[in-house]
């Protein structure tokens, strides 16, 4: 699609969010699913493809991402799902907690044509990990499964690119006074550190150790009040963002004002499982 614009929204918008299924394996303290009031459920494969080749028809968006509230790898027919998007050239991101994604899995994402995976890793330690409410996982088995994942995506060879992202919760009582009592990484120090020990434990005994101290380097300038990268190889990279009040997003009510708009529509848009 040539760009062009509906209004003041202009085509082809950034993203186009897929919710595949509202059901979620954690229960994380910062997230709005505890307080999600709609049905639980899982969106048809055929509506999925129907969405996507509306996508394919039109390319009125850019990308398609596998992800609005719960968890997309516990969607039974995700390979398919996205290997069906690749098939009609559209551009994929999956957004997963991480803690399902083993090596089966991961490869067969790979091979479906997944453009990137993001792993909302967000609670780096296993003192944070206690705010996910997980399931079945402690936190050392759920860091060894991110770990073993991201060392897939060391050498230059294939197009999937992996994104792991973390949380910085810098002056929380402040900035989210809704959670005094969470801290993440309060501090640039605190979140260096963090970022330090995930990069040691991606890349040691690997033929990219030798990059460490590269990676140290960027890991000095971060800063917790922004967003920051960290680029450990061409397909990897270690990504922070602050803590917001996304978790009481259903809680809000509607604000009545003079003046204003929202520009979500003009970047990217949501299709829930249902439709």
């Amino acid at each position: 699609m040539k760009n062009h614009k509906i209004g003041i929204i202009s085509l082809p918008i950034d993203r186009l969010h897929i919710e595949l299924t509202n059901f979620c394996n954690f229960a994380c303290e910062f997230c709005p699913d505890s307080k999600m009031k709609r049905q639980r459920g899982m969106m048809p494969v055929e509506t999925a493809k129907v969405i996507l080749d509306e996508v394919a028809d039109t390319r009125a968006v850019k990308t398609v991402l596998f992800h609005v509230m719960g968890e997309p790898v516990l969607y039974p027919n995700l390979i398919d799902v996205v290997e069906y998007a690749g098939n009609k050239g559209i551009e994929t991101c999956l957004t997963t907690n991480g803690s399902l994604l083993k090596e089966k899995l991961l490869d067969e994402l790979i091979n479906a044509g997944v453009g990137k995976i993001i792993i909302s890793l967000q609670t780096p330690d296993e003192k944070t990990f206690s705010l996910r409410g997980a399931r079945g996982i402690k936190f050392d088995e759920y860091a060894d499964n991110i770990a073993a994942a991201a060392k897939k995506f060391l050498n230059k060879t294939g197009k999937t690119k992996l994104v792991i992202s973390f949380l910085s919760s810098p002056l929380r009582r402040l900035l989210i006074p809704i959670f005094p009592e969470v801290s993440i990484a309060d501090t640039s120090s605190a979140l260096k550190e963090h970022l330090e020990l995930w990069s040691k434990r991606i890349i040691k005994d690997t033929p990219l150790e030798h990059r460490y101290n590269d990676v140290l380097k960027q890991i000095k300038k971060i800063w917790t009040f922004k967003e920051n990268t960290v680029k450990i190889s061409d397909r990897l990279s270690l990504h922070t963002r602050v803590m917001g009040d996304w978790a009481i997003h259903f809680d809000e009510k509607n604000v009545n004002a003079v003046f204003g708009y929202c520009p979500g529509i003009q970047e990217n848009f949501g299709i829930l499982w249902n439709g």
